[in-house]
């Protein structure tokens, strides 16, 4: 394309470096300026798609050319202030043809060497070589990894970074590996939460498409799982709450992808023995059931239990994310979480009783938040620890025998009065939710352990039949009838 008009444009969606601090902006004149510049962002890229038109699609441009649009375009393809919202249908219509099925690998080639690299030079990550991609078995002699960092001023690279990570085709990572992890690193270890924040779903998107094979062979899955695990340390941060969120599905992802779970065993089909048995060897051969506990653990103890619990819980927010992601967590390590229910039942029972007179009671919708989500994760964990529920069962009636009087109470509250609870937005649904899990709680303890229906259930049907026969009345019944 030889006209003028398309350096002009892509010049007009230049993202202006002040939109890196929009947060704490106090000049009037800059705001305003920055406002009128998103406005026109939706006028410059319909121009530039009607160009594309006019030359039958970004696809039959020169390699350069198409670099040079997707690495623009591409910043407004995910978050950001300076994305207007009717921005995306405009930005799919240019991209898409040249992610149909993956970017082409010069181009991919192109927009890392040459749009992305340059802003990261100056801050070499200290455990990575530059060349290849591997990790360094000792940290590189480095100047602060943290000092210039010129590629906070390029404003969207984060979002062209990841455009690039969820179109890259999955043989074409080996060739390009040195070129993506070092600026996924750096985004993932930098010290401000809300770069780690972009770095965590950075590698969300990378392990979409990753080969498990070269992170293995690379080291960079165990510079990953570190990395990821030093995000709950960044406690007291606003943001702390959505690192949780983002971290523990991604070190997940992380985990499922690098140390998969054992297969089952197949059931025999014959006397005879297997005609390849190299194929049950291959399978299986993948399976690294001790790395995968212990990173599960690591996961589950350090991070949300032996971090967020113990050091954030004057933090309602982070303690709230962090029993929002307990229940995959235990999911994924099934009964190996049984070392944990120390820690874990109290934690999560203490959700339910009311608030300790010494400390200040917490605003009605955000502890039936706490309480909800504490019985969700209690649900999984008498699901997946079944055969030392026997040990907890006391702790846990007592603790829901309690909640089901309060739940009463608060709904004989709203009947009487406009309560606060009937005046919150969801909060009344919330509170159908809440007595649903406290008696489906009850029921899993049941399942798990049968006998507490004619031992426990029982004493509290005795105590107060017409108080608790809404929590166990159906469940006895139904034992009876069996």
């Amino acid at each position: 394309m030889t006209s003028s008009t398309l350096p002009s444009l892509l010049a007009a969606l230049s993202i202006p470096q002040d939109f890196s601090r929009f947060d704490k902006l106090t000049d009037e004149q800059i705001l305003g300026q920055l406002i009128q510049w998103k406005n026109d962002v939706c006028v410059s890229l319909t121009s530039l798609r009607d160009l594309l038109m006019m030359h039958h699609g970004i696809t039959t441009l020169l390699v350069d050319e198409q670099a040079d649009i997707a690495a623009r375009v591409g910043s407004f393809d995910g978050p950001g202030e300076w994305i207007p919202d009717d921005a995306s249908s405009l930005v799919r219509s240019i991209l898409d043809p040249l992610t149909a099925p993956h970017i082409p690998p010069a181009v991919l080639t192109r927009i890392l060497t040459h749009h992305l690299k340059p802003a990261f030079v100056a801050n070499p990550h200290p455990r990575l070589n530059l060349q290849t991609g591997r990790k360094l078995h000792e940290p590189a002699d480095t100047q602060d990894a943290y000092e210039g960092q010129v590629w906070k001023t390029r404003v969207g690279t984060a979002n062209v970074l990841g455009w690039c990570l969820r179109n890259v085709d999955a043989y074409t990572y080996e060739s390009v590996w040195h070129l993506i992890i070092p600026p996924v690193m750096t985004f993932l270890d930098d010290f401000e939460a809300s770069y780690k924040l972009q770095g965590v779903r950075l590698v969300s998107d990378l392990l979409y498409r990753v080969p498990p094979e070269l992170l293995k062979r690379t080291g960079v899955d165990g510079l990953l799982f570190t990395s990821l695990s030093g995000t709950f340390n960044h406690l007291r941060d606003p943001l702390t709450p959505n690192l949780i969120r983002a971290a523990v599905p991604t070190t997940l992802q992380l985990i499922d992808l690098t140390t998969p779970p054992s297969p089952a065993p197949l059931p025999p089909t014959s006397t005879f023995p297997s005609p390849d048995p190299t194929v049950m060897k291959s399978s299986s051969s993948r399976a690294h059931p001790a790395a995968r506990y212990e990173r599960l653990s690591a996961l589950l103890g350090s991070s949300l239990v032996g971090t967020v619990f113990l050091y954030a819980y004057a933090d309602h927010e982070a303690v709230l994310a962090a029993m929002d992601m307990l229940p995959p967590v235990l999911t994924h390590l099934g009964i190996g979480a049984a070392r944990w229910l120390k820690a874990l039942i109290p934690q999560l029972t203490q959700a339910l009783l009311p608030p300790d007179a010494a400390y200040p009671a917490l605003p009605c919708y955000i502890d039936l938040r706490l309480k909800v989500s504490s019985l969700r994760a209690l649900c999984t964990c008498i699901e997946t620890c079944a055969p030392r529920m026997y040990l907890w069962k006391c702790n846990i009636i007592d603790a829901v025998g309690r909640a089901w009087v309060g739940a009463t109470d608060i709904e004989l509250e709203g009947q009487a009065s406009h309560s606060q609870l009937a005046d919150d937005t969801g909060a009344s649904s919330l509170a159908l939710e809440y007595k649903a899990l406290l008696q489906r709680t009850c029921v899993k303890l049941a399942e798990a352990w049968p006998k507490v229906i004619q031992e426990e259930y029982q004493q509290l049907l005795t105590f107060d039949s017409a108080l608790f026969n809404g929590l166990v009345g159906g469940i006895c019944l139904a034992s009876s009838n069996i």
